[in-house]
């Protein structure tokens, strides 16, 4: 299947697999917050990671102040396959 068709067609199945990643960081660097799902694209080139793969964005939001706080990135293969995740 073309990636392109299958990340529209699966999207939620993308944003859930960041999430499960997300909550899979340890507690000490990992914040209790609010999830919203932010952005998937397909990167070719980039400047740190060196595979082409798939990049999902999540926006970390603070429960009280409902303000952002970072957001987190996971880099995954079509096969859906860690690449690595950044968290800012």
């Amino acid at each position: 299947m073309d990636l392109q068709k299958e990340i529209i067609e699966n999207k939620e199945e993308f944003y859930n697999l960041a999430i499960e990643y997300y909550n899979n960081i340890d507690k000490k660097h990992r914040k209790e917050c609010l999830i919203t799902p932010k952005s998937i694209s397909i990167l070719i080139d980039h400047q740190f990671i060196t595979t082409p793969c798939v990049e999902i964005k999540l926006e970390l939001i603070d429960q009280d102040y409902q303000k952002n706080i970072g957001h987190y990135f996971l880099y995954i293969d079509e096969r859906k396959d860690f690449v690595d995740e950044f968290l800012v």
